[in-house]
């Protein structure tokens, strides 16, 4: 374990929960094995039930769990909140620290205060209000040395003055205590109304990220859905098109035939679609489609009632204003209100030394029997401090309706944060309902594509049954070249054991009627016998007559140059020619030295006057190199197809539909160049794509990037319990592997990297860091696709 997220058992933990409706503070002190969420509700029970709790801990603020508040560095955060949050020094001001600073909040909403039937809160009451001014004073100080001196009238009047100056003492203790109370009551109520803005501000926050996922949310999705609807539109209003489109595709002869030997008459590509079936689907996935479009304008409306950019604004400076009045009660409370604190303490010790004074004159008075004199004095005092209660009077005036303004100030902000707060639940509600909604409308989306699928199937029915007739062409040919090719081989063979046979009779009746017979039995004991017989048995090409002669896939489908681009590149030419006759020349070659040929690629069952190939022989391995050679050029042809190029047979027609002069023909043997120098060139890219793929099967181990081969080895377990992989590297760490696709815990895993992820690492124990690095270093997720090592 870190240190970072390590408790220290040393001390308990002092954890501050604010009341976002009040602004109270209640302190919860837990043992460090006590530290959960559920011993923290359960210590607030008292202020509230537990199951109307809601917990905000940030920021950014979020529902707290357990292993969060046990972090080290969240207790320090909450320990520098409960800092900030002390009134401020009067060079600061109240709610002036921000985010940036590192502090950290556990606010405290009750789920009832949400509701519409919640009452409004109680006004706000601070004590003391009244204050009750003493009308008698208290015990006399003074003592008489005899009872002629208590009962004497000079000694009473003198007394008389001892009284007055003790109650008005009296009067302003409960005066200057009264300040006192009531400006540390107004501490308290300022920074309770603080409380309550950083709660709303909490709230907001809260609100915020949930509302900016929904709307990332509702731009992606919106995207999504109005990309593919239209693709559904377009299919729907296209259908009864593309279904005349398919009567005017007639089948081939030899598919109509095959389909009337089935039992079916079958004429054109129409006949091959359920027509009623389809319309009856393209009229579900209509209806469907209508409702889509009408659950999408809910959603809409849905989106609409989250609140547009302008009103949010506006509650945000209602609510940066509301934080301004509370900062200039605080200036009020920080300048009057202290100012009368003061004043008031400042005539309490001038009272109290007045009392003091008095009580020293009239002793003296007692005890030098200068009764006379004191009156003197005495009096001299009481015109001196004759103002002071009645200015404490007017200070107690100006306290209490600074008292009783903070305490209507609070009421009002706590029925304003009522309706906010409530404003913020129903806006997270909101948000659910639409995050709902986007799930349910995402599953009918699918459905829905899903559906369209048989609509699409017919929309590229054309495209698909040129690719069929060109595949059953160049299955053909493939059976026709492997046919001769082992046909030739075996022809080729029987010659060779002929030429062997003889050559064997000839050593036999020379040179071997010589040799005694220890060579015959000895040395070679099969010197005469015959050379074995060579019978290898080919499987027999049986799809061959399962396969419609369709012939030359010229104009399939009525279109000539709308072939649909299909995945992959150009299938290589086959090497049989090569391999049955090293000799030979390459046909392709052949068709670029004869400029007069007509074809793109010259089909070697063309023959023309300007014939290069070899006509027909009974020889086997002329037929099995013309074969072989037609097979190549099937292949190319569905390649080049596939490219999106012209048919070969294109060229012809348009030769004959143009004008015949030499010029046109100049211009088609030009096209034709052109294009039998793309098709080298596909040839030639595909070479070298072959090249670079053996060349990219060496592991990397420097560098790291999509397509290349790495080796990961096992480092330890994560927090799902599978093992995690860091890549075999030099100076080039945080590689790790993606193990959603490995099988098991191997001892390593090799495999080419097709998807690779640039993350940084977040906040240790959480999911943003799960490979347990230091804050904010960057690694990488690769996956991979498996090799085996020994392939």
């Amino acid at each position: 374990m870190s240190s970072s997220t390590l408790l220290r058992s040393d001390r308990h933990h002092h954890i501050r929960v604010l009341s976002a409706s009040t602004g109270i503070c209640y302190n919860v002190v837990l043992q460090p094995a006590e530290l959960t969420v559920a011993n923290i509700r359960r210590h607030l029970a008292a202020a509230m039930p537990t199951s109307d709790q809601i917990l905000l801990l940030g920021p950014p603020y979020k529902v707290p769990k357990d292993s969060t508040l046990q972090q080290q560095e969240i207790l320090h955060s909450l320990r520098l909140g409960d800092t900030e949050d002390n009134l401020p020094t009067p060079d600061e001001s109240i709610l002036s620290t921000t985010e940036s600073t590192g502090g950290k909040r556990l606010f405290l909403f009750s789920k009832q205060a949400l509701s519409m039937q919640a009452p409004d809160p109680p006004p706000c009451v601070l004590e003391p209000m009244n204050l009750n001014l003493p009308t008698e004073p208290g015990p006399s100080p003074l003592q008489f040395g005899s009872t002629e001196q208590q009962h004497s009238p000079l000694y009473q009047a003198l007394a008389v003055y001892e009284r007055r100056f003790m109650l008005h003492l009296d009067q302003g203790k409960v005066l200057a205590d009264g300040a006192d109370l009531r400006f540390s009551a107004c501490r308290a109520c300022i920074a309770e109304q603080a409380i309550m803005a950083r709660a709303l501000r909490a709230a907001v926050s809260n609100l915020s990220v949930h509302l900016n996922g929904t709307l990332r949310l509702r731009s992606e999705f919106t995207t999504d859905f109005q990309s593919k609807t239209s693709t559904h539109v377009s299919l729907l209003q296209r259908f009864e098109s593309m279904m005349s489109t398919l009567i005017g595709i007639p089948l081939h002869p030899a598919l109509v035939t095959a389909a009337r030997a089935s039992g079916r008459v079958m004429e054109t590509l129409l006949d091959t679609v359920p027509v009623e079936k389809e319309r009856a689907w393209a009229a579900q996935c209509q209806t469907s489609h209508e409702r889509l479009l009408s659950m999408f304008s809910e959603l809409e409306n849905g989106f609409t009632q989250l609140g547009t950019s302008v009103s949010r604004e506006e509650e945000a400076r209602q609510d940066l204003e509301a934080e301004e009045e509370i900062k200039s009660l605080w200036k009020e409370v920080r300048g009057l209100g202290q100012q009368v604190r003061d004043r008031q303490a400042q005539r309490l010790e001038t009272l109290t030394s007045n009392h003091g004074k008095v009580v020293k004159v009239i002793m003296d008075a007692i005890a030098e029997d200068g009764a006379q004199t004191a009156f003197t004095v005495l009096e001299e005092i009481s015109k001196a401090s004759a103002e002071l209660i009645p200015a404490m009077h007017d200070d107690d005036q100006i306290s209490m309706k600074l008292t009783e303004k903070l305490a209507a100030t609070k009421t009002k902000a706590m029925k304003r944060m009522k309706v906010r707060l409530r404003e913020v639940s129903v806006a997270q509600s909101g948000i659910q309902r639409v995050n709902s909604s986007v799930g349910v409308l995402k599953e009918a989306l699918a459905q829905q594509c899903e559906n369209m699928i048989h609509l699409e199937h017919v929309a590229e029915l054309p495209d698909a049954y040129r690719d069929f007739v060109s595949e059953v062409c160049r299955r053909r040919a493939y059976g026709g070249a492997v046919t001769s090719s082992s046909t030739a081989m075996m022809e080729r063979l029987a010659c060779m054991r002929e030429d062997e046979v003889k050559s064997r009779e000839k050593f036999l009746r020379g040179a071997g009627r010589h040799l005694m017979p220890a060579f015959y039995e000895i040395f070679t004991p099969t010197l005469a016998t015959p050379p074995p017989l060579f019978t290898p048995q080919l499987p027999a090409m049986l799809e061959i007559d399962t396969l419609p002669d369709v012939g030359p896939t010229e104009n399939v489908g009525g279109s000539s140059s709308g072939a649909s681009p299909m995945q992959g590149g150009v299938s290589s030419a086959s090497t049989l020619t090569a391999s049955s006759h090293p000799q030979s020349e390459d046909p392709t070659n052949m068709a670029t030295d004869n400029p007069t040929n007509e074809h793109l690629i010259v089909s070697a069952d063309d023959q023309t006057d300007n014939e290069f190939i070899v006509q027909s022989s009974a020889n086997a391995c002329v037929d099995a190199e013309r074969k072989t050679l037609a097979y190549e050029n099937a292949v190319l042809r569905q390649a080049i197809e596939r490219l999106g190029s012209k048919s070969p047979r294109t060229y012809i027609e348009e030769a004959k539909d143009g004008d015949a002069q030499s010029s046109n023909i100049l211009q088609l043997q030009k096209e034709l160049a052109e294009a039998k120098a793309e098709a080298r060139k596909m040839k030639e890219l595909l070479r070298k794509k072959k090249a670079e793929e053996r060349s990219s099967d060496k592991i990397s181990h420097s560098s790291f990037k999509v397509h290349d081969v790495a080796l990961f080895m096992p480092t330890g377990r994560g927090s799902g319990g599978k093992r995690t992989y860091l890549a075999f590297h030099t100076n080039c760490p945080h590689h790790y592997l993606s193990t959603d696709n490995i099988q098991g815990t191997p001892d390593f895993v090799l495999g080419r990297i097709v998807y690779q992820e640039d993350l940084v690492a977040g906040e240790l124990g959480t999911d943003a860091n799960p490979y347990g690095l230091h804050v904010g270093t960057k690694f990488f997720v690769n996956t991979v696709e498996v090799l085996n090592p020994l392939s």
